[in-house]
């Protein structure tokens, strides 16, 4: 425990997505070894700070049977990473690189023990003042933040491994070295951002299906072939949360379950509408006409234990996390999520990558047009 106490002290270093794609840049076997040596010194810092971010909780909350075993699971986490041999060849590395995906599957569920901490709290009678309290949000938001550090230096290392290892097994295989080019990593050096909101569109669409019955068309927007360096599953992560609140607002004020006298379906519904731009960033605005937020509910949407969804509805409802946790992975690269509700008619949603859009630089930009014709240029 005193060894978990000097290590949670240390400085834990930011992660940029340029040093992930500039290091992990044709990975091979030495790429590999190097990632695993690094991470056996670099996950026990970021594992201690959980721990004690952990149990820096106020006492009603971690005192939760929940939380209390969330942070056995870190503590465990941390003895297994240390007391493993240095991986300095490929028999280590491998029995490593097995050690990080086991702690990873166990880790899966930390956010359901802290949504059954909340739980617990309210039926042992605690006030609702004393679980919303800022100070659990702030420690959250710590604890969460670090936890994306923790997991994508994981999955990182294990997808620069298996990089490595295709890049040997499909050396001659056509097509093998755009894919090698694309990807580093689990970093996308070309992502393209349509592609992700079609994916979250069609898992967001399932699953108010699924609760609902019934789901708003999307319709897409703008700069459509707009790509860019980012991590598709933390995009992925922001807009299917968005999408998935958006749809069931719709469904819930203008479809079948309205109270409506002429309740609406299928095509009748309106239409999601995402925006997609960019330039020296990238952009992405989510709009609907859900009704808005409810006036009482708009300076607790970003609370750890928020939710207006009933209970019993699954993924469409999540743990209450889906808003904090959107606008956390976007602000983890610099990004932003923002939310404005008009009361009564629907919900914008801004998120900003924090990424430049990829040849936006060969691009005459849209305000420049603007301004060279106001001085009656042509462009």
């Amino acid at each position: 425990r005193i060894l978990m106490w000097e290590h949670a002290k240390k400085k834990e270093t930011r992660l940029q997505l340029a040093e992930l794609v500039k290091f992990g840049r044709d990975a091979d076997k030495n790429t590999v070894l190097m990632s695993a040596l690094y991470l056996q010194k670099d996950l026990p810092v970021r594992i201690g700070k959980r721990i004690q971010e952990l149990q820096s909780l106020p006492v009603p909350f971690y005192s939760t049977k929940s939380v209390k075993e969330l942070a056995d699971l870190y503590e465990d986490s941390f003895v297994r990473i240390i007391d493993h041999p240095p991986p300095r060849n490929s028999k280590d590395e491998e029995s490593f690189s097995n050690l990080l995906l086991d702690i990873k599957e166990k880790h899966r569920m930390v956010q359901a023990n802290i949504a059954s901490g909340f739980v617990e709290m309210h039926r042992a009678g605690v006030p609702k003042y004393a679980v919303e309290a800022e100070e659990i949000q702030e420690i959250l938001m710590r604890f969460y933040t670090g936890r994306v550090g923790v997991r994508l230096l994981i999955d990182q290392h294990l997808m620069l491994r298996k990089d490595a290892q295709e890049k040997v097994d499909y050396a001659d295989s056509p097509g093998h070295e755009s894919r090698v080019r694309k990807y580093v990593g689990c970093v996308d050096t070309n992502c393209q951002i349509k592609e992700v909101v079609l994916d979250a569109v069609a898992d967001a669409r399932s699953a108010c299906k699924m609760h609902l019955r019934d789901a708003p068309n999307v319709l897409i927007r703008g700069r459509e072939d707009l790509t860019a360096s980012y991590i598709p599953e933390h995009l992925y992560i922001i807009l299917f949360e968005l999408l998935k609140n958006s749809m069931r607002a719709t469904v819930e004020l203008h479809g079948r379950q309205s109270n409506s006298h002429e309740p609406k379906y299928g095509e009748e519904l309106p239409a999601t509408v995402v925006c997609i731009s960019g330039g020296t960033d990238c952009y992405i605005k989510i709009s609907d006409r859900g009704g808005g937020i409810p006036p009482h509910c708009v300076e607790r949407i970003w609370n750890f234990s928020f939710s207006t969804a009933p209970r019993g509805m699954g993924e469409l409802a999540g743990y209450g996390h889906g808003l904090s946790l959107s606008r956390l992975y976007a602000r983890y690269w610099a990004g932003d999520l923002t939310i404005h509700s008009m009361e009564n008619y629907g919900v914008d949603c801004h998120i900003r990558l924090g990424v430049p859009a990829k040849n936006y630089e060969h691009e005459v930009p849209e305000w420049k047009k603007r301004e060279m014709n106001a001085q009656g240029h042509v462009p």
